[in-house]
């Protein structure tokens, strides 16, 4: 009985925590203090629409068409289906733009080439 008992609470453990319930690990990483944490809420305003951007195209459209519909690609399917970052094109400062790639390079692990 008392090997019963062992053995039931060693596979219980084991299934417990094979099983466990909750988050998965490796989630979005820790950002630093600082500039880096300005520029990553930036992004994130930006990528939520939850700032104002200027209605004027500029001059740099094509430029940044292209880094956004890459951007756009990355994203995992049910953030393709959320939002439309290519319609951002022009519209976006230089900062701005840098600030959305460094939040989604972050948020989605997508893999930016250094400039």
């Amino acid at each position: 009985m008392k090997n019963f008992f062992i053995l039931f609470i060693f596979f219980n453990s084991i299934y417990n925590y094979t099983f466990a319930s909750g988050g998965f690990g490796g989630g979005v990483e820790q950002i630093s203090q600082g500039r880096d944490k300005e520029k990553f809420h930036l992004g994130k305003s930006i990528y939520n629409i939850e700032i104002e951007i200027s209605k004027d195209a500029t001059n740099k459209s094509e430029t940044q068409l292209t880094r956004l519909e890459f951007l756009q690609n990355s994203l995992p399917n049910p953030e393709k289906k959320r939002v439309n970052l290519p319609k951002l094109a022009g519209k976006l400062t230089d900062n701005q733009l840098d600030a959305l790639e460094y939040f989604l390079s972050i948020r989605f692990n997508i893999q930016l080439d250094k400039k």
